[in-house]
């Protein structure tokens, strides 16, 4: 692992500001909402990363257009022409170059579904390697087998694994996929599962809290709270 994540080692909780800064209403993953994020002091922005039908990865959650088209079959030309919620898809390679000048931290969440198995992290990576960011960026997967097959070609790349539920064990599944640290969502989890984690010396994210008067964040070492707006993450982890 390149970046250096754990609370054990930066001495707080880091704030991920999440899809840009779309909590304070913006469209998600806009150019403004990225920078947005950034001049609030988020450590990581993380937004969402898809490919267009002749691979050019570009920023974007849904996998459907607001018309019903789906973003993997439109080539990049027809794509960069779009305008939703006032706001153009950004080019993955301008938003790494941006990252790169600004000296910011972005957590990108590779969204393979509905595209060939590997090939937008194949792009992505490329793009990495060409913009010089291998060791400055997170990259967060849902597809477990392009984690581990990324982690293995870049040893170098620093990988989450995004869950959805509550794994028997956590350090057995972690170390067997390679991945550095771990999502986990509020309320799937329990303490001895935090301790377990950092036990292999890989850290954990926790997305969003629905009681922000929760101690959550004074009682465990969580080390990234990933939410929609940086200021009120900040205000949550003031309270502790």
């Amino acid at each position: 692992m390149t970046l250096e994540l754990l609370k054990s080692k930066t001495g707080r909780t880091l704030i991920e500001s999440h899809r840009g800064c779309e909590g304070l209403g913006l469209p998600q993953n806009s150019w403004p909402a990225i920078k947005l994020g950034y001049q609030l002091g988020a450590d990581l922005i993380e937004v969402d990363v898809q490919m267009s039908r002749d691979c050019v990865p570009f920023l974007r959650h849904n996998y459907q257009l607001p018309d019903g088209r789906w973003c993997a079959q439109l080539p990049w030309s027809e794509l960069k022409q779009l305008v939703i919620e006032g706001e153009p898809l950004p080019l993955l390679e301008d938003v790494l170059v941006w990252a790169r000048e600004a000296g910011a931290t972005l957590s990108l969440d590779i969204k393979t579904f509905f595209s060939p198995e590997g090939s937008l992290t194949k792009e992505v990576l490329r793009l990495l390697e060409r913009t010089g960011m291998q060791e400055k960026v997170l990259l967060l997967f849902f597809d477990h087998h392009d984690l581990l097959h990324a982690k293995q070609a870049y040893p170098q790349l620093t990988v989450r694994a995004l869950l959805t539920g509550r794994l028997i064990d956590f350090p057995e599944y972690l170390q067997k996929i390679d991945a550095d640290g771990v999502s986990l969502s509020y309320g799937m989890f329990r303490p001895v599962d935090v301790e377990q984690i950092h036990s292999i010396g890989a850290f954990v994210s926790l997305n969003g809290v629905w009681n922000p008067d929760s101690d959550l964040f004074r009682t465990l070492d969580i080390d990234i709270f990933s939410h929609s707006n940086p200021l009120e993450a900040r205000r949550i982890l003031e309270r502790q």
